[in-house]
């Protein structure tokens, strides 16, 4: 059996840090991701897709000098999780995706006035 997922999109926001239960460090990002199509009048019509990605370790650290708007790929597995939200007293359980980083390659460098980020890979 097989489960990978390969992205190739842009954060949405920076890298959020955050420590498990365990003690162990990980960080959550925000990827965007958009696909475009031809509708049937002839026009484009493009949709965003947001993915939330976990990265645990080392590449937790890689993840950290990530900023918002870079262009990135990562590779990883898909998983599903119950989580319970509440909505005016009544809870709703309900399953989310979220992906789990196996590797990950910054695509554009970071975006400054002087500099700006032309899609090279800089790693």
């Amino acid at each position: 059996m097989f489960n990978k997922v390969i992205l190739i999109g842009r954060l949405g926001q920076n890298a959020e840090a955050k420590t498990a239960q365990n003690n162990k460090e990980y960080v959550i990002l925000n990827i965007a991701t958009q696909e475009s199509w031809k509708n049937d009048k002839g026009d484009y019509e493009t949709r965003t897709e947001w993915h939330r990605v976990y990265a645990w370790r080392n590449l937790s650290k890689f993840a950290k000098t990530l900023q918002k708007g870079q262009l990135i790929t990562l590779e990883g597995t898909l998983r599903y999780r119950e989580v319970e939200d509440e909505i005016e007293g009544t809870t709703f359980k309900h399953r989310i995706a979220e992906i789990h980083a196996i590797s990950m390659k910054r695509l554009s460098k970071i975006e400054t006035a002087d500099d700006p980020a032309d899609g090279a890979g800089d790693e």
